[in-house]
């Protein structure tokens, strides 16, 4: 296991990963891909420092939207970024399934299948495994009720699994891992922390109430060992100690790792 984070692509980023051995970075798209032209820059940082991509994303579209041109033109757009990822040595790309639109969960699943049929095809080639993100931004896959259908009907789906966003649910996120575990391509360590019984704000990892340790014993259980990047999110944790948090985190996490291969 390797322990990375989200960059927001600058040589200053990079740089720090350098600094502080840190092997891995992802990067997640939203709105637009204006980002991809960063990435002939962003190519000579990965040979300046050293440093590699575990992921890219895009996060928040509606592959199964009504209108069929809307659908056609997020899923060009997410082949696109599979091409990144072959072109800049990312094995995994990162998505939702889209929006539920007030459908059943079987009609959106349905759906679905077909986006991601087509999507992990093109993959395929590109030697690019495609993963389905755990939170609910533009995603009604979200949770095992719709894991249940896509990954039984597509067995080479996998997921990305973050725990705050269980734990913020409601649900058992060990558990999850547990059952899902060996679907896991990738990992987000996102802090989670409740007080008085709402959400505060999401610390690094170890300053929360997820238990880490426990995590790292059932992702060890399914013999994961892909990379594990930090998300810092929220409040002072992205800006002014932004870096902070990364250091506090990945400490952390590395107690739980022998050795970061």
């Amino acid at each position: 296991m390797r322990i990375g984070f989200i960059t927001d692509l600058s040589e200053a980023d990079f740089r720090f990963c350098a600094e502080n051995r840190i092997p891995c970075v992802e990067y997640n798209f939203s709105k637009d891909l204006d980002a991809i032209g960063q990435f002939d820059a962003v190519k000579r940082y990965m040979k300046k420092y050293g440093v590699d991509f575990s992921t890219i994303g895009m996060f928040g579209r509606n592959y199964i939207s009504s209108d069929p041109k809307e659908a056609a033109r997020n899923l060009q757009d997410a082949k696109a970024l599979v091409d990144l990822c072959q072109d800049i040595g990312a094995p995994c790309f990162v998505t939702g399934a889209g929006h539920p639109e007030n459908r059943t969960l079987e009609e959106n699943a349905r759906r679905a299948i077909e986006f991601f049929g087509v999507l992990m095809d093109f993959a395929k080639d590109r030697n690019v495994k495609v993963a389905l993100y755990n939170c609910h931004w533009g995603n009604f896959a979200f949770g095992p009720d719709s894991w249940r259908i896509l990954l039984r009907e597509l067995p080479d789906l996998g997921l990305k699994y973050d725990p705050s966003h269980p734990f913020y649910d409601g649900r058992d996120y060990l558990q999850e891992i547990v059952d899902w575990g060996n679907r896991i391509y990738h990992m987000h360590a996102k802090g989670a922390l409740k007080i008085g019984g709402k959400r505060f704000e999401d610390p690094p990892a170890g300053m929360d109430q997820i238990d880490w340790g426990s995590i790292m014993a059932v992702l060890y259980h399914h013999g994961y060992d892909r990379d594990i990047n930090i998300e810092p999110h929220s409040g002072v944790w992205l800006a002014e100690r932004r870096y902070d948090g990364i250091l506090i985190a990945r400490r952390h996490l590395l107690q739980f790792i022998a050795s970061e291969i």
